[in-house]
């Protein structure tokens, strides 16, 4: 299970995909990043990796966590952690990364500012409930753009920026990229050892699921540095 793999954990689920939606972002909204209030839902490796390339970038940044742990861990790493409303009501940017349902739906419209963008980096779309909020009645027009941009109106006239309708940002609107070659280099070479020891019979039928073993995390990241570094 490569996930659990540290080299995952660090290497594509925080640094790549924290760069990767700040690209995506860029490259969508042509906006800058400077000075942005952005809100990140989820601290944990990708929302830290997300918090962090939006502070690099420039961006004032805030998180919502609901793990008290987290949420302190967020704060020591220098990042504001306002209630949920309190944020919602100053983002200019929110960004979803919890992996749970729902965590933007219609009833937050009320709050939302105007020309807010909503983006989810969560692997599947349900983070925002853009159907929802769609049909909301508070919804009084709708305008795709091609560049991966849904704009909604709402009947006081605030706008809402959906970012590639909700799906996984980084994969969406024109020319997606998706996560750095050196991070999916990693990811495949944790999957091509841990199959090589399947067949070796270096684990067995009665092992089931199990987390990458600690030599392979090693021979993957001295392979890696000799590579790149070398």
């Amino acid at each position: 299970m490569i996930n659990d793999s540290p080299i995952k954990q660090f290497a594509e689920n925080r640094h790549a995909v924290g760069q990767s939606v700040v690209e995506s972002f860029l490259r969508i909204t042509n906006r800058a990043t400077n000075g942005r209030n952005v809100l990140v839902f989820g601290y944990g490796s990708v929302g830290r990796g997300i918090a962090a390339s939006f502070r690099n970038a420039f961006a004032s940044v805030a998180v919502v966590e609901p793990d008290p742990v987290l949420r302190l861990e967020a704060n020591f790493d220098g990042f504001q952690v306002p209630d949920r409303a309190a944020g919602l009501r100053h983002a200019d940017v929110v960004i979803t990364a919890t992996g749970a349902q729902d965590v933007i739906t219609a009833a937050d419209l009320d709050i939302l500012r105007h020309r807010v963008v909503l983006i989810n980096a969560g692997h599947f779309p349900a983070e925002i409930a853009v159907d929802r909020i769609i049909a909301d009645p508070r919804v009084t027009g709708r305008r795709d753009g091609p560049e991966g941009i849904t704009t909604l109106r709402l009947t006081d006239g605030r706008e809402i920026h959906v970012l590639t309708e909700g799906h996984m940002v980084n994969l969406g609107g024109p020319r997606p990229l998706g996560n750095s070659i050196e991070s999916m280099d990693l990811g495949f070479a944790l999957q091509a050892r841990c199959l090589e020891a399947i067949a070796r019979g270096r684990t067995s039928p009665d092992d089931v699921v199990i987390p990458v073993p600690a030599w392979i995390n090693a021979l993957v990241a001295e392979a890696f540095l000799e590579q790149y570094l070398g």
